[in-house]
């Protein structure tokens, strides 16, 4: 399968790394950050906040540099890009900052005020030691390196958690559809054929809308479509591709589950879905893998509020398996570092390499912030029995993450990334609330993909 293939790779690449580490010139070899105190600007708050509050506390009270990190809580990701915006005109950048997606980082670089991770995990000084590098799991934070020119596979954010579009899913309503005949098979649906059986019944549920939820979400969408076959992108034409017949089969499959009314959109926002689904009234809600506080809140609410007798078991899974298998694509949340003194550049990437190595700060962050590590032994060794007991949700993705069989969807990093997934935002709505022939759906929204994707190229060129 291709993580089987990539983790052989990454065997190679790492090996070939530390080899030759002696041989290349160690930028920070001759660096002393002690006593640096840097900046942290970033988008958590909630116990997402506590916990990053926490892992900052715990790096100035135990570093042996007497580096001292500084946190700078903004709000949401958009008020981290656009503080950082107005702070690479007047120049007043911190030393870290989040809301570190790949498309981000490549904005950054081509401002000229983003630090690559490379010099860090190439010195020999500061890097990773091999046990270290062994845990972290190179195959997602390898994604953050884009390959086109002039990035040429820099390392230019550093993921410290990942999340994925998965399938809420309602275990009791699932086992009364069981008890009334309306499904035969145990567990969650494996396949699509499963799941359209289930959905498509629930309506027959006292109080149920309809069995899938869903929401107008690219990543959403691009999951069916390569769970179909969906070729996605094209490497050797270089071109998005929709059109395909694995993609068109899954956009009718969707489409035919909205007409028959298996599948609607909840009013009221991105996440009302999820909502709806805290309430019982679907059985499938698909979103992010780190809504569960947020689902779980929503039902506890709904129980002392007397909406709801008592919480639903429930569990996260990814979507059923189709044709091709089973697909997650994987969101990386990230910090990028920025351009100052030698010592602060240093200072950070330590704060950095701490937060994703530090067996205690791992814990904290994880367990606060739920979302998936990116260091392989955090699930199995850091994480108390009591979290991982108490969020079903959290180790059933968990579990997903190293199933052998599940693949991760790759598409092409560009510094337009997000309006790309913005038009299979559309195809989405366009193939169900619009009514549109799929193909013509399909066309409109490769057509608008391949334009951004071609703009992105012609303006990269000039920095060649």
């Amino acid at each position: 399968m291709q993580k089987k293939i990539v983790s052989i790779v990454l065997i190679f690449v790492l090996g070939a790394m530390f080899s030759t580490v002696a041989a290349q010139d160690d930028a920070y070899a001759d660096v002393d950050p002690s006593g640096a105190t840097i900046s942290y600007w970033h988008e958590w708050d909630g116990l997402q906040g506590t916990g990053m509050t926490a892992v900052i506390e715990l790096f100035n009270s135990t570093n042996e540099w007497g580096i001292t990190v500084e946190e700078l809580p903004l709000g949401g990701s958009s008020d981290v890009r656009s503080n950082i915006s107005t702070a690479i005109t007047s120049g007043d950048l911190p030393n870290l900052g989040g809301a570190g997606f790949a498309s981000d980082a490549m904005g950054y670089f081509l401002d000229g005020v983003l630090v690559p991770f490379d010099p860090f995990l190439e010195s020999a000084t500061w890097g990773l030691t091999e046990d270290e590098a062994s845990v972290l799991r190179f195959d997602v934070i390898d994604r953050n390196r884009p390959a086109l020119a002039p990035f040429n596979g820099q390392l230019l954010a550093w993921p410290i958690g990942t999340s994925g579009e998965i399938m809420s899913t309602n275990l009791d309503l699932l086992d009364q559809l069981r008890e009334q005949g309306l499904i035969d098979f145990e567990g969650t649906p494996a396949n699509v054929e499963e799941f359209r059986a289930a959905a498509c019944a629930a309506s027959e549920l006292e109080g149920v809308t309809a069995g899938y939820g869903a929401r107008t979400s690219g990543g959403h969408i691009l999951t069916w479509m390569s769970a179909f076959g969906g070729q996605i992108f094209d490497t050797e034409a270089d071109a998005y591709v929709f059109t395909d017949e694995g993609a068109l089969e899954a956009l009718q499959f969707v489409q035919d589950m909205f007409n028959d009314g298996c599948l609607y959109f909840a009013d009221g926002g991105n996440f009302a879905n999820t909502g709806e689904f805290s309430l019982g009234l679907n059985v499938f809600a698909p979103g992010s893998s780190v809504g569960v506080p947020f689902i779980q809140g929503d039902m506890d609410t709904a129980v002392e509020e007397g909406l709801l007798d008592e919480a639903y078991n429930w569990v996260n899974v990814p979507f059923p398996a189709g044709p091709a298998g089973t697909f997650i694509a994987p969101t990386l949340r990230g910090v990028t570092i920025f351009e100052s003194t030698p010592e602060e550049n240093l200072a950070t990437w330590l704060f950095v390499k701490f937060l994703s190595t530090n067996p205690e700060a791992q814990q904290v962050w994880i367990e606060n912030a739920q979302y998936q590590p990116i260091n392989g032994a955090t699930t199995t060794d850091y994480l108390s029995e009591e979290f991982l007991g108490s969020n079903a949700q959290f180790a059933s993705y968990a579990d997903a993450l190293q199933d052998p069989d599940v693949q991760f969807i790759d598409t092409p990093e560009h510094p337009q990334s997000f309006p790309v997934s913005q038009s299979l935002d559309a195809l989405f709505s366009n193939i169900t609330i619009g009514g549109m022939d799929v193909m013509e759906a399909a066309m409109e929204a490769e057509e608008a993909a391949n334009e951004i994707y071609q703009e992105d190229l012609e303006n990269l060129a000039d920095f060649e």
